[in-house]
C-alpha cells in the first residue's frame, strides 16, 4: 500500500471484513457545515489541505454521509482523493433515516457514488434507525447494492444491542461489518451492552466524537466555555458540566506530561487502546490532524485507562439528549435558513 510507504500508522482489520482501516481515521461532518464555519472560517482548498495531511500521516479512514454539508462533504471527499490509488482508502459514508425505503437507498447510495466520483463505496452505513421503516427492507436494498457492486460491506450507525440483533435477524447474505456510535472518555454508556455485544459478533466499532466535540482536547473550562455556534448547545461543553470534568483534566494533564503527549491524544488512544475500536475525530487544522494522527503511538497501561474511567463524571442522560438530539439540531436548522435567507 502506497500509505504504508509514508508516516507509520497503526491498522486494523474491520470486523468481519478484508478492509484494513487505520486506527485512526479523520470525521468530515464538519466539511460543508455552517455551523462550524465553512465559507467563513475555511475553504475548500483548507479541506484540500487538511485531506493530504492527513494521507501523508497514515490515515487512510474517511468517514462521510449525505446529510454532511448537503452532500457537499463527500463531493469535497471525492475531490481529494481521485489523485490517490484508491485501493489505499475506506471510504465510509451513510444513508440517511428518511431514506431507509428499499428505492430510496438504491438513489442515495448512487448520488452519494457520483458525489464521491467512486465506482464502490467500502462501508455503507445506516446512519440512525428509522422505526417507522422496516428493517428488512433497508437491509435487502443494501445486500442488492453488495450483490451489484455500488457497495463492499455494509454496517449501521447509533444502533444499541436490540437493534443490531433485529438487523441481524433480518440478513440473508451479507453481515453487519461495523457499528459507528457517539463513544469517548465523558460518553460510554455504550460499555454496559452494545459494545460487549459487538466484540462477540465481531462487529467492528467505530468511535465518533471521540474528543467530544472539542471538549476533551483541554482547551475549554469553566473560564473558557466554547463560544462558536457549532457548540454552543454541546452538553458537554456546559459551564455546569465543565466544572465536573475538573478532576477528570487534571488526571489527563499528569498523563500527558508523564507521556510527552497532549490531551487530545490521551483522550484517543483511551478508545483505540481496545482491538475492538477505530476513532474518527473530526479536524480543522494541519496540526490538528497531525495530532490525532500520532495518539496511536501513546500507550495506555490498564491501570492508567482505570484511572481515567474513575476520574470521569457521570452524565444526566435525559438532559444530554435532550441538549444534543433536540435543541442543537434546532438551532442548526435555524441558523441554515437564516443564512439561505
Amino acid at each position: 500500500m502506497y500509505l504504508m510507504k509514508l508516516k507509520k500508522m497503526l491498522y486494523r482489520r474491520l470486523g468481519k471484513s478484508d478492509l484494513k482501516a487505520s486506527v485512526i481515521g479523520l470525521g468530515t461532518g464538519q466539511f460543508g457545515a455552517r455551523a462550524w464555519g465553512y465559507g467563513v472560517k475555511y475553504n475548500d482548498d483548507d479541506i484540500m489541505i487538511l485531506i493530504r495531511t492527513a494521507i501523508e500521516h497514515g490515515i487512510n479512514v474517511f468517514d462521510t454521509a449525505e446529510t454532511y454539508g448537503d452532500g457537499i462533504s463527500e463531493t469535497l471527499l471525492g475531490k481529494a482523493l481521485k489523485d490517490y490509488d484508491r485501493d489505499d482508502f475506506v471510504v465510509i459514508t451513510k444513508v440517511a433515516p428518511w431514506n431507509l425505503r428499499y428505492k430510496n437507498v438504491i438513489k442515495a447510495a448512487e448520488r452519494s457514488l457520483k458525489r464521491l466520483g467512486l465506482k464502490t463505496i467500502d462501508l455503507y452505513l445506516i446512519h440512525y434507525p428509522n422505526p417507522l421503516i422496516p428493517i428488512r427492507e433497508t437491509f435487502r436494498a443494501l445486500e442488492d447494492l453488495v450483490k451489484i457492486g455500488k457497495v463492499r460491506y455494509i454496517g449501521v450507525s447509533n444502533f444499541g444491542k436490540k437493534l443490531l440483533e433485529k438487523a441481524q435477524n433480518n440478513l440473508s447474505s451479507e453481515a453487519i461489518v461495523a457499528n459507528e456510535i457517539e463513544y469517548n472518555i465523558l460518553s460510554r454508556r455504550a460499555e454496559i451492552d452494545t459494545i460487549p455485544y459487538c466484540k462477540v459478533q465481531n462487529i467492528a466499532i467505530i468511535a465518533y466524537s471521540p474528543l467530544a466535540g472539542g471538549i476533551l482536547t483541554g482547551r475549554y473550562s469553566i473560564f473558557n466555555p466554547p463560544r462558536d455556534r457549532a457548540r454552543a448547545f454541546n452538553f458537554y461543553a456546559k459551564r455546569g458540566f465543565l466544572k465536573k470534568t475538573e478532576t477528570l483534566f487534571r488526571v489527563l494533564r499528569e498523563l500527558a506530561e508523564n507521556k510527552g503527549a497532549s490531551i487530545s491524544q490521551i483522550a484517543l488512544s483511551f478508545i483505540i487502546h481496545d482491538p475492538a475500536f477505530i476513532a474518527i475525530p473530526a479536524a480543522l487544522s494541519q496540526e490538528q490532524v497531525i495530532e490525532n494522527a500520532d495518539s496511536h503511538k501513546i500507550v495506555l497501561t490498564q491501570e492508567e485507562t482505570s484511572k481515567i474511567r474513575e476520574s470521569a463524571p457521570t452524565i444526566d442522560i435525559g438532559a444530554y439528549l435532550f441538549d444534543n438530539y433536540i435543541i442543537r439540531p434546532i438551532s442548526w436548522t435555524k441558523a441554515t435558513v437564516k443564512h439561505l435567507i
